[in-house]
Parts: structure tokens; C-alpha cells; sequence
């Protein structure tokens, strides 16, 4: 009697748990395992669904993680598509034969605009299980309202375009405006190119909505812009075939003269971009009434090769300088190529010239110049071991100034760096047996190419001896061991960005 009773309990208890778990089964939202599916139809919804475990009640944490991984999920299945598109065309040349941009080129914009952001994508609902302790989100993107959203934009852009169109092609004629005709087929070229991404975009997002005449009104603008472009020249003028040293700048700027049907055209933007090297340069340049534009080139970085090459294009971007390298391909630029030598770092010259006196009185033992020479020795640098006489400063041209840059100037055909300096000891008083002196280093490394100075060095310090001359003899011994690590210091971070 008493199992029949234990087991009528423990059914019931059973029977008790089963229901409760069918109740809580039931209070779930289908859309935690269908994915929204059921209830928002794939042909006018992306739906997605993602969770976020609630740890100690903190349940703003675990949403902000459900919606996050929600509105990720979305974002796949675009990417999905995008990635199937893609492939498809990959086996494509970059231009399709009449000259339009790439499908592929286009996709890949595409899919990064993806990888940035999502648009029109919302939370639509929540649910939290309290058994589990897992919080979950349903995002959802509604295709009409935001392909509707996305159609507009693209109506705009076009619009938008073709205006611009129209403005560029008043001035094909005017020499004194024909810089507006370019900087406007630039922006409608820009404006139809964001709006052919869209429209990729829209393909997907609600494909009924597509707009059909995009590719076409692409092709016949790079059409008209590349009959712009053939007319427009480009003629180098000055600093072709310099040559420079690594961590200093190129002696001459570099000068271009832009034509428009043989005539000088003012007013065009100009960009100067490195295809090999590394160094500042100032990129954008707008010619005068002459045509004639200019850049110059500082700070050379290493690059492994002797010869190294600087292009001027017409800006036909102005707005955005990196269209030019995605459409080069479809509109050829015309454009001046520059080339600059550039020697290896163990093979530039190094002149070492420092003055150092002892309480006012020039010194005839060299501290600083000797320990500099010989530390840029063992970092096996080409130290010049003996300067002609005729090269060598006098104390004049230490002060510094104009004067010390025309007499390092003739020391150009025997050196490419010239390190340029003056140590001073100078008395501070005595304290008993012992007699107090202060030293001072100054320091300037000159690119002698272009006489301009790449690095500089500015130490003090103090030192004490039995004596004026002592003390003076000390600080400039103890001063030299420090200037001399700073200056090699200094002259590794310029040639060799260490």
C-alpha cells in the first residue's frame, strides 16, 4: 500500500514538473528558435536573433550583448550575398568594355560600407528567460521601408550628378574656368559612384526597387571626363634626377606646368603622390595664372632603393584625393614622373665640425668631436677623417645664421652631412679646495644637399676641479661623453628612424 502511494506521488510530481515546463515553454516567443522567420516572411523582412547571459542581475549588459549580436546577424546574411556577388565577378578585368567601373571594384566598396554599418536595422522585440538567465533580441530590417529610404537618396545623388554635369560642361571653353568643369565632372563622378553602391545596396535590401540607368549614365560621364582629361598636359620643369640623403629633404622643389589645349592652365589643383620612397611632401598644389604648380619634398625615409619616384596628377578629386587611385584605371590620368636618388645610409659622408674652449680660451684637445667620430665609427657610418683646410669654419660662423649656412654650403661637394657645433666650459666660482665650472653643448646636424638642418642636440651640465683650468678640463670631458651619445642618438633617428 505504502509503494502504491510513493508512486502515485511521485507521478503527480512528475506529471506537476512536466506541465510546468510545457507552461514555460509556452510562454517563449516562437521567434527565439524560428529566428523571426515565421512571423516576418524573408521576402520583405531580414530578421536576426541573438543572446546575452545575465550575470549577477545585470541584465543592461546582457541586452546591450543580445542586440549587438542580433543586429550582427543581420549584417551576415548581407554580407553573405555580397560575398556570393563578388566571386562572381572576380574573374572580371577591372574595366568592362565600355569603360565603366567594375562590378567587382564595386561589390568590394560595397561590402566595406557593410563592414561599417548596417542601416535601418531596429530592435523589434525581447525576451528574458528567467530559468535559463538568458536575455534574447530580435532585430529586424524592413526591406520596403528602407529600400524606399535608399531609393531616395539615389534619385538625389543622380539629380545631383547630372546638375553637376551640366555646370562642368559650361566651361569646357573658358581656360579661366575650365578648373570648374574639372572639379564638377569630379563630384558627379563621385556622387554617381556612392550612388551605384547604393544601388548594389538596394539590389538585395528590396531588389524590386533598383534603379536601372546608373551603369549607363557612369560609362557616358567617364566618357565625357576622359575627353576632358586628353586635353590637359603636364610638363616637368625643375627637380627631376635629384639626389638626397635619408632623414634630410631634396635641395629643389619640384615644378610642373599644366596645359589645357596648349595654353597654361591656371587655377588647376595638382596632387604629387610617392609611388617609391617615404618623406613629407605637400600633396596638393593649384598652378597660377602661368600653370605653373610646385611641391617640395622633406624628412627622405628609408626605403632599400636607391631610385625612388614622385608622380603630379591633375586633381581631377579635389574633395577626395583617393578616388583617383580607384578610377585611374577607368580615366587615365595625365600626369609628370619624378625621380630622386637616394644612397645608402653607410655610404653618406659625414663631416664632423666642433669648436670647444676652456674658460673662453679655444681648446686644442677635442673631446666631443673624438668621441662622436668614434661612435658614429662603430655604427659603421663614413666619418670624413680629414677636412681640407679650405672647407674647415672659423669662429664667426659658429654664431650661427646666415653666415654659417654659406660657409657649410661649400663643404656640399665633399659631405652630405655636416655636424656642427660649439662646447663651452665657463667658471660658476670655488667652495673651499674645490672650484665649480658649468659646460654647455650645442649641436646641429645640416643636410648639406640642401643646407637646411635635420636634428640638433642642447645639453649643460657641472662640473668641479682643483682648478679654473681643471674644472673646465673636467666638465668638458664628463659634457663630451653625454653630447656625443645624444648627437649619435640623434643622427640614428634621422637616418635611420631608429
Amino acid at each position: 500500500m505504502k509503494k502504491v502511494s510513493f508512486c502515485i506521488i511521485l507521478f503527480s510530481v512528475l506529471l506537476l514538473a512536466s506541465f510546468q515546463n510545457a507552461s514555460a515553454q509556452s510562454n517563449q516567443p516562437s521567434w527565439v528558435d524560428t529566428g523571426g522567420i515565421k512571423k516576418y516572411p524573408p521576402d520583405f523582412y531580414i530578421t536576426g536573433v541573438g543572446s546575452g547571459e545575465v550575470i549577477l542581475g545585470d541584465t543592461a549588459a546582457a541586452q546591450a550583448e543580445a542586440d549587438s549580436k542580433a543586429i550582427t546577424q543581420v549584417a551576415k546574411q548581407i554580407k553573405v550575398k555580397i560575398r556570393q556577388l563578388t566571386q562572381s565577378y572576380e574573374g572580371e578585368s577591372s574595366v568592362s568594355g565600355k569603360g565603366t567601373v567594375s562590378q567587382y571594384d564595386v561589390w568590394q566598396k560595397t561590402a566595406a560600407f557593410v563592414d561599417l554599418k548596417v542601416e535601418g536595422v531596429r530592435i523589434e522585440n525581447r525576451y528574458y528567460d528567467k530559468k535559463k538567465k538568458q536575455l534574447y533580441s530580435l532585430a529586424l530590417l524592413d526591406r520596403s521601408a528602407q529600400g524606399r529610404m535608399i531609393s531616395e537618396e539615389i534619385v538625389t545623388l543622380e539629380s545631383s550628378a547630372q546638375a553637376l554635369m551640366s555646370e562642368a560642361k559650361k566651361h569646357l571653353d573658358t581656360i579661366e574656368k575650365i578648373h570648374r568643369s574639372v572639379a564638377a565632372y569630379g563630384l558627379a563622378l563621385k556622387k554617381l559612384l556612392h550612388a551605384l553602391r547604393r544601388n548594389q545596396y538596394l539590389s538585395i535590401i528590396a531588389p524590386r526597387m533598383m534603379h536601372r540607368g546608373i551603369s549607363q549614365s557612369l560609362s557616358e560621364l567617364q566618357t565625357d571626363f576622359t575627353a576632358l582629361l586628353s586635353r590637359f598636359s603636364i610638363e616637368k620643369l625643375q627637380g627631376d634626377n635629384q639626389e638626397g640623403i635619408i632623414g634630410g629633404n631634396l635641395p629643389e622643389p619640384m615644378i610642373v606646368k599644366v596645359y589645357y589645349n596648349q595654353i597654361p592652365a591656371p587655377s588647376v589643383r595638382v596632387m604629387f603622390g610617392l609611388l617609391k620612397g617615404t618623406a613629407n611632401i605637400d600633396r596638393q598644389a593649384r598652378t597660377g595664372r602661368d600653370g605653373i604648380a610646385s611641391t617640395t619634398v622633406s624628412n627622405l625615409g628609408p626605403t632599400g632603393e636607391k631610385i625612388n619616384k614622385i608622380r603630379a596628377y591633375i586633381n581631377f578629386y579635389p574633395s577626395d584625393p583617393k578616388l583617383l587611385k580607384e578610377l585611374s584605371s577607368a580615366i587615365p590620368p595625365a600626369y609628370a614622373q619624378f625621380t630622386y636618388l637616394l644612397p645608402a645610409v653607410e655610404d653618406i659622408r659625414i663631416a664632423i665640425l666642433i669648436n670647444e674652449y676652456n674658460m673662453g680660451l679655444k681648446q686644442t684637445e677635442t673631446y666631443l668631436a673624438n668621441k662622436i667620430s668614434q661612435a658614429l665609427s662603430r655604427a659603421k657610418l663614413n666619418i670624413l677623417k680629414q677636412i681640407p683646410r679650405e672647407y674647415m669654419l672659423n669662429d664667426y660662423d659658429f654664431a650661427g645664421g646666415p653666415t654659417l649656412r654659406k660657409s657649410v654650403m661649400k663643404m656640399a661637394s665633399i659631405a652630405d652631412i655636416a655636424i656642427v657645433g660649439e662646447v663651452k666650459s665657463t667658471s660658476m666660482g670655488g667652495s673651499g679646495s674645490l672650484i665649480f665650472s658649468k659646460a654647455r653643448a650645442v649641436v646641429r646636424i645640416i643636410d648639406l644637399k640642401s643646407n637646411t638642418e635635420i636634428g640638433n642636440v642642447d645639453i649643460s651640465l657641472k662640473g668641479a676641479g682643483q682648478s679654473r683650468d681643471d674644472a673646465g678640463r673636467r666638465a668638458l670631458q664628463k659634457i663630451s661623453s653625454n653630447a656625443s651619445d645624444a648627437t649619435v642618438k640623434e643622427i640614428k633617428r634621422v637616418l635611420m628612424g631608429q
